[in-house]
């Protein structure tokens, strides 16, 4: 019965070996038989609105050797390391290493590599590669960012839209022994890959040109440790211009100094939350004048201080304003004004207002890494917390949130999402589109209204002078806050913002700085 059983058991072992699991085996045989060299996908395009490339590719080649087909390799080892710059000694060593095949050097030039083909040593092999590049160097750096040496998405938009930069890599298998040698009859078969698409912007590269520019001469001038800009379509949320500084050569990314590289490469505007102080008054009056507490006989008064709370909390003129109508107030960018108006509106009506406004959420950019705002619970806020509240202190808020709160605020009444890309497309046509265009209406279009000309005059007559141009209407609002570091004020450290927008009768830009 035992003897028996050994037959019917290495009978089914045979059927299933010979039948059922043939398929299997077949597969396994050709990956012993056949080498899988990838052939990588180009990669996309990055460019701007009018199609200008931001950042794109470039054929390079990687260098293999095999070993096993050099006999000379001391006399292989000294020409390949003196033509690739390699250490002699490390190359040596692994030419005489029992590897089947071994990698020389990536991103190999054309001309480099065709030397290396003619100069005579066997056994080597080439592969054509891609290599990102960004024409304009340090432009954009936190938005565009950048990839891996295997052009991997790592930051800014290269990782945002990577799945569809990335294409599909194409193979070439070739037949080759058990050493990895070619087979001189054997078959090469080849296998297409689908290039990535290429990603176009709503970025105006001579808008950002302009921006970039600005940027770093206030870098130098002010001996800042770090400016910021944008330009936004203050109707449909498109991104025109985005630039800060410090920042790098995307060509030449600083992956050794792992400090520099994370902190420089953090989109900031973005990411980071800060106090926006006066420009924050935007918000409050919006608010204010909705809720029609403001009208051109209401008076409001200013000593230069206010008592809240038994709390004194002071205007930035020590003097005070005196007496003064609400859009004076706005002029004037008066402390008091906007802490009368903010108690006036009352806590519940307040922060359903700044919820309105998308105070402490997310915009939507798209762009990883972005943060969130912050301001006191509604549970826990005080009256001295309110007041503060409305002229721009214990809020917190990312320039992009305070951005696009400014732009419903002054567009009419509604809210827009800030968006980059406008569409990615390949051979085959559009892959996905960047929809913009205006969300909910958060003040009615006679408020904003009443607010656009309140703030033209704060460029006309008020702090916001530098922001006039000739011949065009302009609106904005300067604002300054403390700097604070290691949750404490730092002394003589601050933060200058000015949102201005254009034409001021009806705005199609908005902008940030």
């Amino acid at each position: 019965m035992l003897i028996t059983f050994l037959f019917i058991a290495v009978g089914a072992k045979l059927i299933y070996v010979g039948v059922v699991n043939a398929d299997n085996l077949r597969i396994k045989a050709l990956e012993q038989w056949y080498r899988d060299v990838p052939i990588r996908a180009e990669r996309g395009e990055i460019l701007d609105r009018n199609g200008v490339v931001l950042a794109g590719s470039q054929t390079v080649y990687t260098l293999y050797a095999r070993p096993v087909e050099i006999p000379l390799k001391a006399q292989a080892a000294g020409v390949l390391s003196e033509a690739l710059e390699l250490n002699y000694e490390k190359l040596a060593d692994k030419l005489n290493s029992r590897a089947s095949e071994i990698t020389l050097k990536r991103g190999v030039t054309k001309e480099k590599m065709l030397e290396i083909v003619d100069s005579g040593v066997p056994g080597i092999y080439v592969s054509e590669d891609i290599e990102r590049v960004y024409p304009y160097g340090d432009f954009m750096t936190q938005i565009l960012g950048f990839t891996s040496s295997d052009i991997v998405g790592q930051t800014g938009l290269e990782a945002y839209y990577e799945s569809y930069l990335k294409g599909t890599d194409g193979y070439v298998l070739t037949a080759a022994d058990l050493v990895g040698r070619k087979l001189p009859d054997g078959e090469t078969y080849y296998t297409e890959g689908t290039p990535g698409g290429d990603v176009c912007l709503n970025i105006d590269v001579n808008i950002q040109s302009i921006v970039e520019n600005a940027v770093e001469k206030a870098m130098l001038n002010h001996s800042a440790k770090g400016v910021g800009a944008i330009v936004m379509d203050c109707n449909t949320g498109q991104i025109l211009a985005m630039a800060e500084a410090p920042s790098f050569d995307l060509n030449d990314v600083p992956r050794d100094d792992v400090k520099t590289l994370l902190e420089v490469s953090r989109p900031k505007l973005i990411s980071d939350v800060f106090e926006p102080g006066s420009t924050f008054k935007i918000v409050t009056a919006a608010l204010a004048i909705e809720a029609g507490l403001v009208n051109d006989s209401k008076r409001y008064y200013c000593g230069g201080s206010m008592m809240v709370d038994n709390q004194k909390i002071r205007c930035w003129r020590p003097q005070g304003h005196g007496s003064q109508t609400f859009a004076e107030g706005v002029k004037n960018s008066c402390n008091c004004v906007f802490m009368q108006a903010a108690l006036e509106l009352g806590v519940d009506k307040f922060y359903q207002g700044l919820s309105a406004f998308g105070v402490t959420q997310k915009t939507g950019i798209d762009l990883s890494g972005e943060g969130s705002g912050l301001t006191i619970p509604q549970s826990s806020v005080k009256n001295v917390d309110l007041a503060r509240i409305g002229f721009g202190q214990a809020v917190a808020m990312t320039p992009i949130e305070l951005l696009t709160a400014a732009a419903a605020a002054v567009n009419g009444g509604y809210k827009v999402t800030p968006k980059l890309l406008a569409k990615i497309q390949d051979e085959s046509g559009i892959l996905l589109s960047g929809e913009t265009g205006r969300g909910e209406r958060v003040i009615s279009a006679e408020t904003s209204a009443t607010l656009r000309a309140m703030l033209e005059r704060v460029v006309l007559e008020g702090s916001g002078k530098n922001a006039a141009v000739p011949g065009v209407r302009v609106g904005g609002k300067t604002g300054t806050a403390q700097k604070y570091e290691n949750g404490q004020i730092a002394r003589g450290k601050y933060i200058s913002t000015f949102i201005g927008f254009a034409p001021a009768e009806q705005p199609e830009y908005i902008t940030l700085f």
